[in-house]
């Protein structure tokens, strides 16, 4: 694609053409409109289907929008640049610049894409109230001086209200995002982000294996790596183990298969060093623990202890969180329905299985759920769905001593949570 066509056409913009633009629009209406399909089309051969992508070409988002340009067309009511607005919000402010400049701003793809013919509107009514549902994601922060904001539903892919999901997976990242992985109703793997500011980034189909234009997953974790990339496992519609990594600058790795071994379900986290650390439940049930390291190469699946002497460890949900210390602490539920608490020590020993206290008193905390993660100052939080269908909260200080279980009201299915290098902590569940 000729990308000199479409830098001459994005920087014509002229503060009188901006004012001839705004009145031309007022005057036409959707005159100058494309459909979202025929904007689809342009994603495609600008930026293959990324709505978020940010490359460092000076060019922004799906439809690859200069950030003079997306300031001009006043693209910065939604986002300071393109790619950290939704879909929607590119498409909105692309219709102003195709009034302004026509379908040669972008150049062949405008052309291939047939965007000089469509006069459709791409949202011509704002549907009907839409009505959240179990399995809806929802969002929450619990910030580093305890106070909460109360769980908010996540937005869905291209402008819906909500996004339904079956699995769910969050992480931080060093600059402050947080990233976030869901298993959709079609049963593929998207992704989207929240920024510092708050903002969050449209959700993306992610690619396939082998040039496939989805991933099939069972379930999935992501990992927040000291680097600023985010490390991906997920398993597959075959059951494999597959593995991905999101660079710092928005560009994906693409999946690697990682041996043979099948799993049921998995979680990850990044230590320190920069090793990621694995847990999976084989398909036998039992729990096995794997190291990838930093050059890239992985330790191997061993099989984790069970409690007492047992010599493993059934679990119908686990998840796996890494301490500034090097240490990685781990959270499961176990054949018994209760929580369970271990720790893999820095210097690669373990405490070994520790079931947990339950609300109030209670001997045993019984869990469909669980999530936890580490936080700067050496606390880890744990979040949990109870056998109340609630989402309940803990905190085990960096002096090994407990907060215990409290309630935060919230009914879910699933639990996530991702600490944040400002001491925050957030909170992914979907809704029950």
């Amino acid at each position: 694609m000729p990308r000199s066509t479409r830098r001459r056409a994005f920087v014509t913009a002229t503060t009188t053409a901006l004012a001839a633009v705004a009145l031309s629009t007022l005057a036409s209406g959707s005159a100058q409109a494309a459909s979202v399909a025929t904007w689809d089309k342009v994603a495609h051969c600008e930026s293959t289907d990324n709505w978020s992508i940010n490359t460092g070409n000076g060019y922004y988002g799906g439809l690859q929008i200069l950030k003079s340009t997306w300031d001009a067309y006043g693209g910065t009511q939604y986002a300071a640049y393109p790619h950290q607005a939704t879909k929607q919000q590119q498409i909105l402010t692309a219709e102003k610049i195709l009034a302004g400049q026509g379908a040669g701003a972008w150049g062949s793809c405008g052309s291939a894409a047939g965007l000089a013919y469509d006069h459709a509107d791409p949202y011509p009514s704002t549907p009907s109230t839409p009505v959240s549902q179990a399995g809806d994601f929802y969002h929450a922060i619990r910030a580093a001086d305890g106070s909460w904001t109360g769980f908010k539903p996540l937005g869905g892919a291209n402008g819906a209200a909500f996004f339904n999901g079956s699995q769910e997976a969050i992480t931080a990242t060093p600059d402050g995002s947080v990233q976030v992985l869901g298993t959709g109703k079609d049963g593929n793997l998207y992704h989207t982000a929240r920024y510092p500011d708050g903002s969050w980034q449209d959700w993306n189909r992610m690619p396939g294996a082998g040039g496939a234009a989805s991933f099939a997953a069972r379930g999935e974790a992501i990992a927040g790596m000291p680097n600023g990339d985010a490390q991906v496992m997920a398993i597959g519609d075959d059951g494999r183990i597959h593995h991905n990594v999101r660079f710092k600058n928005g560009t994906w790795q693409g999946w690697n298969q990682v041996g043979d071994w099948q799993a049921q379900r998995i979680a990850a986290s990044a230590l320190p060093n920069g090793d990621l650390q694995v847990l999976i439940t084989g398909t036998n049930g039992n729990v096995y623990h794997n190291v990838r390291k930093t050059d890239g190469t992985w330790q191997g699946w061993f099989a984790v202890d069970g409690a007492g002497t047992a010599a493993t460890f059934a679990a119908s949900s686990i998840a796996i969180a890494g301490l500034p210390n090097g240490d990685a602490q781990l959270l499961a539920v176990g054949n018994d329905g209760n929580t369970w608490h271990d720790i893999r020590k820095a210097d690669g020993t373990w405490q070994g299985w520790k079931r947990m206290d339950g609300a109030n008193g209670a001997t045993t905390f019984a869990a469909s759920s669980v999530a936890i993660a580490g936080l700067p100052n050496g606390d880890a939080q744990l979040l949990a769905v109870g056998n109340d269908g609630k989402a309940w909260h803990d905190i085990r200080k960096a002096d090994g001593t407990w907060q215990g279980w409290k309630t935060t009201g919230f009914g879910a299915q699933k639990a996530g949570l991702t600490g944040t290098p400002s001491g925050d902590a957030q909170m992914l569940v979907t809704r029950g």
